[in-house]
């Protein structure tokens, strides 16, 4: 079951693959530290292995042709490059580039030429999107797509709601009834795409009629402050997710983040905090939670500590399968940003 399974981890300090197969961790740099690390997951081209995408903080999008060992940008019509996530189409292999300031950018050559969704900064309620945080600048902070409709993209706007194009990107609508502000991810579920559930700072909600409107999703969370959903297409009821008590600043008080790691049974409609191998109260924030496709009881957590957590057992128990380096006693800039499984 462990055989092969490998991780790319995003940091500040840049990307990493590393091997979790038991016994000590085999942890490889790929660079891309002077760029601002990652914030979102690397993205492994769906034809070939070893063509790497980058969506990076302060350079826009690179690509690697080698695995990892050199990179080179793509950032032909990419106007804005300030990346929080980056995603590709399974069938088609469309890239989809989410940024700062918060727009939507298209590429359907392997990101050597972009197109900015104009229609996304025309929506009405686009003036009350912000952050919290000087300059109170939005961004898109995740996407998500359809493998069986290339046209249907659903976004996360931190902070602004959810946006959602049927169309491939011409048009869009900004999804605001009943969901939250302060949008983390948002999921199209793999065995109904009327069942959206996103992710938020103050709980996950869901919806069951294609995002026309949310309700609160949150029985049995303890914790409010949400990372990423995972949800496996072979058990399409059973949900994972990690939270934090508080936002940031709040992860460097001297108990930490309180977090926890929850699992549910009916597609999110209730949770259930995990405790298996797991501290009481784990100090550190979640900042990334991944599954492995081949293996739907795998899942991986990265801390802002650099602890990354595995679950092999679909979250019956827990062991710490790795710790990256992290920035010193800053939190909220340290540790694991994001996670990819792969197998090699």
């Amino acid at each position: 079951m462990m055989a092969h399974r490998t991780l790319l981890i995003g940091t500040p300090e840049g990307a990493f693959r590393a091997e979790v197969n038991g016994g000590e961790p085999r942890v490889e740099a790929l660079g891309l530290a002077e760029v601002g690390g990652l914030r979102c997951p690397l993205v492994v081209d769906r034809q070939n292995p070893n063509v790497l995408f980058a969506g990076t903080a302060t350079a826009g999008v690179l690509r690697s042709d080698d695995g990892g060992r050199s990179w080179r940008a793509i950032n032909n019509g990419l106007s804005k490059q300030e990346v929080w996530w980056l995603e590709q189409h399974p069938v088609t292999g469309e890239l989809w580039a989410g940024t700062s300031p918060a727009s939507m950018f298209k590429s359907e050559d392997g990101g050597a030429h972009w197109r900015e969704c104009d229609q996304v900064q025309a929506l009405p309620r686009v003036p009350e999107w912000t952050f919290p945080q000087p300059p109170h600048i939005p961004h898109v902070k995740h996407i998500s797509l359809r493998a069986e409709d290339p046209a249907d993209i659903l976004a996360a706007v931190e902070e602004g709601w959810l946006i959602r194009s049927r169309d491939g990107g011409a048009t869009w609508h900004n999804l605001t009834e009943g969901t939250e502000f302060d949008s983390h991810t948002a999921y199209f579920m793999p065995d109904d795409p009327r069942i959206i559930i996103s992710t938020s700072g103050s709980g996950v909600y869901r919806s069951e009629d294609g995002g026309a409107s949310f309700s609160a999703s949150d029985s049995g969370l303890d914790r409010r402050y949400m990372a990423h959903l995972v949800v496996n297409a072979s058990k399409p009821h059973r949900v994972f997710t990690a939270a934090a008590s508080v936002p940031p600043p709040g992860w460097s008080r001297p108990e930490g983040a309180r977090s926890a790691i929850y699992r549910s049974a009916d597609q999110g409609k209730t949770w259930t905090r995990l405790t298996g191998g797991l501290p009481e109260d784990i100090a550190a924030a979640p900042r990334a939670v991944a599954g492995d496709a081949h293996d739907p009881d795998a899942v991986c957590i990265g801390m802002t500590d650099g602890t990354v957590w595995l679950t092999e057992d679909g979250g019956d128990s827990f062991r710490p399968a790795l710790q990256m380096p992290t920035r010193g006693a800053n939190a909220r800039a340290s540790g694991v940003t994001s996670l990819r499984v792969v197998h090699t």
